[in-house]
């Protein structure tokens, strides 16, 4: 993973929205202030927070003696884009304050929710078998294939050993003197049995396109590049809950959550005084509907 594509990680998707606001310096002791950034300052809890908050696919990312140093940078410059926001006064653009009403919005029907619906819901051992034994004839396959694979840091690395593979170099040699990955180097890169849906969606694409005894070409994930060979493959019905524990829960949560929402919606209205204008619904054309600027889009 670049560190270009770890920064926009790090702002959008880590929650790091608790950072101190570049309007005004944060509240600190003399010992725990970590980096002074013109008038703001990281401090040593704020870094722990922040930290403990990446997931650990991208922490990963971070391995190495320098790699807190590499992050804490990262949050430098974090803060120095806010603050430069502020000069720009791009936090007063229309537009922008829209952006964050939505976004406002859209949180809060999600605590909504989780209060109201996902809080409630509990799915218990007789719940996952009485929904295997009426649903077994129309669950889906499962797909599984046994796999190893060769991880390096670098795509030029990986390039040079895939160029030795094609030439006939052994797998397992290969991945006993060059992975990275202390779990399997010692297996010949084994692996394991990877069941389909349960995989890193890029690692999972390669997998499950290649046929038994293939090597894929190089395949980036947030762990590094990596070389994958499938053994074996097989598609099956699952023979008993157990073989697909996860995904019956997955569904049965779907579907309480689905009732509880209608049932939900059903009391608000019944609770509420809503007036209809049908006329004023009627005189809107779909001319207007049609060339309306729809608003901007709540981020995700």
């Amino acid at each position: 993973m670049s560190r270009s594509f770890v920064l926009r990680i790090v702002l959008v998707t880590a929650g790091l929205l608790a950072c101190n606001k570049s309007a005004a310096p944060a509240i600190s002791t003399p010992d725990s202030t970590l980096a002074q950034v013109n008038a703001a300052t990281i401090t040593v809890d704020q870094f722990n927070q922040k930290w403990s908050q990446l997931p650990e696919a991208v922490r990963t990312a971070y391995a190495g003696p320098n790699g807190k140093k590499d992050f804490l940078g990262e949050l430098i410059t974090r803060e120095l884009l806010l603050q430069k926001a502020h000069q720009l006064k791009l936090d007063q653009d229309k537009t922008f304050g829209e952006q964050v009403e939505s976004y406002k919005e859209r949180l809060l029907l999600d605590a909504t929710l989780h209060e109201l619906i996902e809080k409630k819901i509990q799915v218990s051992d007789t719940d996952l078998e009485a929904y295997f034994n009426t649903h077994r004839e129309s669950l889906p396959l499962i797909e599984e294939a046994r796999a190893s694979h060769i991880l390096v840091k670098t795509q030029a690395e990986a390039r040079a050993l895939l160029g030795r593979l094609r030439r006939g170099a052994d797998f397992a040699a290969l991945a006993k003197s060059r992975s990275i990955d202390p779990a399997t180097k010692d297996k010949g890169g084994d692996l394991g049995v990877l069941r389909k849906g349960r995989v890193l969606p890029e690692f999972e694409k390669a997998v499950f396109e290649l046929k038994p005894g293939q090597i894929s070409d190089v395949v980036r994930t947030s762990y590094g590049y990596h070389i994958i060979r499938v053994q074996s493959r097989r598609s099956q019905k699952p023979l008993s809950v157990d073989d697909v524990r996860d995904e019956v829960r997955e569904q049965i949560v779907k579907e309480k959550e689905s009732a509880l929402f209608d049932e939900l919606v059903k009391t608000l209205r019944a609770e509420s005084n809503i007036v209809i204008s049908e006329s004023r619904l009627a005189s809107i054309g779909e001319d207007a509907l049609r060339n309306h600027d729809p608003a901007p889009a709540a981020p995700h």
